[in-house]
């Protein structure tokens, strides 16, 4: 049976709310996206606004040497997903990061009944829930 290392992800949002004193909006954006000037260090994590889990990338280890290296530990995983003796292998793409604004016009527009109208059914329709991270009825 096929064994990987597979590496997955979920984004997490981390925020801050700044006080910036500038002449203009566009000068208080630049202030607040300048690390220099502002660090991190009160800054809060979103769990709660996490993206879903994903998987990033994948690669099969095939010799039972390097599996039981690949059982020791995160560290010995992590040297040998990226140690460059192991080709990653392509991700299907509904476990994979997604660029959700050209899916969901794409689906908008394959659904398009014109005046205003969309009717959505059958994949489409479960996309678009998985994508919003509803579940989803096979």
């Amino acid at each position: 049976m096929p064994r990987y290392i597979i590496e997955r992800q979920y984004l997490l949002p981390v925020y801050q709310h700044l006080a910036v004193e500038a002449p203009d909006l566009e000068s208080a954006c630049r202030e607040a996206l300048d690390d220099g000037e502002h660090d991190w260090e009160d800054a809060q994590e979103d769990y709660e606004s996490s993206r879903p889990t994903t998987i990033v990338s994948a690669v099969e280890i095939a010799s039972e040497e390097e599996w039981a290296i690949a059982t020791k530990s995160q560290y010995e995983r992590s040297g040998l997903m990226y140690d460059g003796r192991h080709e990653l292998i392509e991700i299907p793409r509904e476990f994979s990061e997604k660029d959700h604004p050209a899916e969901l016009a794409g689906i908008l527009d394959r659904n398009d009944c014109d005046e205003g109208r969309v009717l959505i059914d059958g994949d489409d329709l479960k996309r678009l829930k998985s994508i919003a991270g509803m579940r989803v009825h096979r």
